[in-house]
């Protein structure tokens, strides 16, 4: 269904994939075929905090969509005909330009972060990364600590400190503190929508809103679980962030760098779980998976899971034509009763004209 929501949930998924692609290679480097590769480790500690930068970006715009979805999604809830209209192409192009430029303001200091040297050892066989921060006011000039300090600009250590901070709060903090609190909302809204639809259960308008009010409610579990998902997931990163700052660590830390591993890990493990729950909340989706993992392994789909699970799609084709089928033989119903009433007296015409007009009446207005 073409909706902002839908457009919004679909630039989530490409931003989390762009920064799950862009983590790879920090992935690889783990790996002893990789990590021990010479050529492989020279161009990684080349790109290393250039591939940072990107991914903090990305994660950035994965953010900010995730708000705007909740946004959107409240917006809907409260006002059910906003569904029904569809934004303009030029309206989509200047929000999505919007949140990629701010955001890669906010995270450009990440490409100028750290001051990084590569260090040769054993007669150019071995090449190992250091790197120092920025935002200090003074670090070493080279690995081995014999060079003297180096200071870094007033401007680049004030715009590093200051970028570090906006970026916990813009990125992290005060989406997260927008989101629960429109989590909150949309919970709340969809109780009292439950309210309405339970109070209209013998009004002729009762089916529609409940078929309105199931999408609305799909749509919206998959939102609260994206944003509740991200609110676990990058809170504690930013904390981190502004601990390294502030307040600092030493290189022998091994407590704190296993904390930040694990909230790093966190954070690309949230982004996975945004990526699968928008994509299984998707009959569609889930019809083409099975597919085609049914068509990949055919044995399993001789199995007895396997033939519920490929049965499933058939139920709701069969359910969904016998819908089709049973509103268009009402339609024919009211058809033949129409053409059978034009075909009586004109007196009796025009009384059942004025009778026929009561339902009308009723159904516009939707009377509980």
């Amino acid at each position: 269904m073409r909706n902002r929501a839908n457009d919004l949930l679909a630039a989530v998924s490409l931003a989390d994939l762009a920064f799950l692609i862009l983590m790879l290679p920090h992935s690889l480097a783990l790996f002893d075929s990789f990590g021990g590769n010479f050529t492989f480790r020279y161009f990684y500690f080349l790109y290393k905090q250039q591939l940072a930068a990107l991914a903090n970006w990305a994660s950035a715009v994965a953010i900010w969509l995730v708000l705007a979805v909740s946004i959107e999604r409240f917006q809907v809830i409260r006002s059910p005909l906003r569904s029904r209209i569809y934004w303009k192409k030029s309206q989509r192009s200047l929000l999505f330009i919007f949140i990629v430029s701010a955001t890669g303001l906010l995270t450009m200091y990440h490409h100028f972060e750290y001051d990084c040297q590569l260090a040769y050892f054993c007669n150019h066989t071995q090449i190992y990364f250091y790197c120092f921060s920025a935002g200090k006011s003074s670090h070493p000039v080279s690995w081995d600590l014999r060079n003297g300090t180096i200071t870094p600009s007033t401007f680049r250590r004030n715009y590093i400190r200051i970028s570090t901070v906006c970026n916990a709060v813009l990125v992290v903090f005060v989406p997260i503190l927008v989101v629960i609190i429109l989590n909150a909302l949309l919970i709340r809204q969809l109780q009292l929508t439950d309210r309405l639809i339970a109070s209209t259960e013998n009004s002729t308008c009762h089916g529609m809103l409940t078929n309105q009010h199931k999408q609305k409610r799909r749509v919206t579990i998959t939102v609260v679980a994206i944003a509740s998902c991200f609110a676990l997931t990058q809170g504690p990163s930013a904390v981190m962030s502004i601990w390294e700052l502030l307040i600092g660590y030493e290189n022998d830390d091994h407590f704190l760098f296993a904390i930040m591993s694990i909230t790093n890990g966190l954070v690309i493990t949230g982004k996975t779980v945004n990526f699968v729950l928008f994509c299984l909340s998707s009959a569609h989706f889930r019809r083409k998976c099975l597919h085609i993992f049914f068509r990949k392994f055919p044995q399993l789909s001789q199995t007895s899971f396997g033939r519920r699970l490929s049965s499933r799609p058939s139920e709701l084709n069969f359910r969904g034509s016998m819908q089709s089928i049973q509103s268009r033989g009402a339609s024919l119903n009211r058809g033949n009763s129409n053409k059978s009433a034009s075909l009586r007296p004109e007196g009796s015409h025009k009384k059942k004209f004025f009778t026929q007009l009561q339902p009308l009446k009723e159904t516009s207005s939707c009377s509980m």
